[in-house]
């Protein structure tokens, strides 16, 4: 499957409601993957100082990632597929 980040900008939101928002994504994800499309969130990064969020799913197809962060209620800028690297990689 591939890695997708999610951007987001959420200007205002608050520490209760980035949790709130993370149980949907969550949940969202486990209905979309037992309905036989699999998705999951991988974790989210928010930025106070900008208000940017950069959330990270595994899925089938952007569409799939899209359609989660939808059903979520998560409102989003854009989404685009990445390659992950990691020091031990390299």
């Amino acid at each position: 499957m591939a890695i997708f980040v999610v951007n987001r900008t959420l200007p205002g939101i608050t520490p209760d409601a980035l949790v709130s928002a993370g149980v949907r994504a969550k949940t969202c994800c486990a209905e979309m993957t037992q309905e036989g499309e699999s998705v999951r969130w991988i974790r989210s990064f928010f930025m106070p100082e900008t208000s940017q969020t950069h959330c990270y799913f595994e899925g089938v197809s952007k569409d799939a990632v899209e359609e989660a962060n939808t059903r979520a209620r998560i409102p989003f800028t854009d989404i685009a597929e990445v390659v992950e690297m990691t020091p031990e990689a390299v």
